[in-house]
């Protein structure tokens, strides 16, 4: 495991044993609001021991550097592709694993940049669906964090509300820390990041992604629920299967780590 910063402030680790470090694929992993590459440690350890993992701090997010306040899908997936460069990976087949924002991020991916990344799967986990109600929802969320030196208030709420039946003391308390990890000024460039989705007319353009598509979904989210999200997503997609964890909320990750690396798993194997 190895861990680096690019000319941009970026974070980024490359996880891989010797015998996956010439693997001819690479599985990225993106992280959701609030977030970190932490939050995929628990799945990304475990496949790095047969594959390379590249895992990223979104900017502004936990350790990267927030460049410009006015982020954008567009500016986020730059980054994305200036650290496989970096890495020496952008060659390599490409299979994106992203949690909520990042579930709209890898399909903005597809849609716009195929042709700069070789994209063979794709695997949503709790994806963002851009509506005019998510936009309001994070706008508002901007507004409310005005006057706020921290996420305080969000960490001592979120872990209980956004979370499933099934989810431990000892995940909660990681969503916590993750939460208190952020500063305001990330938090909020991140959240104009998953605005700036309704500009990209993405819910329309979903039929044009041809990888290999796996969304999980947690039966008790109630970020992104079936119903006017994921059902919208997996009803457009051409080559989609989705599995629904029960007892499960949004940070599925970190809530059931055995079921997704075993669903991730069997994805690529396939």
């Amino acid at each position: 495991m190895s861990s680096y910063f690019n000319s941009k402030g970026q974070f980024y680790t490359v996880l891989g044993t010797p015998e996956s470090i010439d693997d001819d694929r690479v599985i990225v992993f993106l992280h959701g609001l609030g977030s970190s590459q932490n939050f995929h440690y628990p799945v990304a350890s475990r496949l790095a021991e047969k594959n390379v993992c590249l895992l990223i701090d979104h900017e502004g997010a936990a350790n990267s550097k927030l460049n410009k306040a006015d982020l954008s899908l567009e500016d986020l997936s730059e980054n994305v592709f200036q650290i496989l460069q970096q890495a020496n990976l952008v060659q390599k087949k490409i299979i994106l694993v992203g949690h909520s924002m990042s579930g709209m991020l890898i399909n903005y991916i597809n849609i716009y940049h195929s042709d700069k990344i070789n994209i063979v799967g794709n695997v949503l986990i709790a994806p963002v669906h851009p509506t005019e109600q998510a936009a309001d929802v994070f706008s508002k969320r901007i507004e409310s964090l005005k006057n706020e030196i921290s996420l305080e208030r969000f960490a001592n709420i979120f872990p209980e509300l956004a979370t499933g039946s099934k989810c431990s003391t000892l995940a909660k308390a990681f969503i916590r820390q993750l939460l208190l990890s952020q500063n305001v000024e990330g938090y909020c460039a991140n959240c104009r990041a998953i605005v700036s989705g309704g500009n990209y007319k993405l819910p329309s353009q979903y039929n044009k992604i041809t990888a290999r598509t796996m969304i999980i979904r947690g039966e008790e989210d109630k970020v992104t629920p079936w119903n006017g999200c994921i059902e919208n997503i997996a009803g457009s997609l051409k080559n989609v299967e989705v599995f629904s964890l029960p007892n499960v909320g949004h940070w599925i990750v970190l809530e059931a780590p055995d079921e997704v690396y075993e669903q991730v798993s069997v994805f690529l194997r396939k």
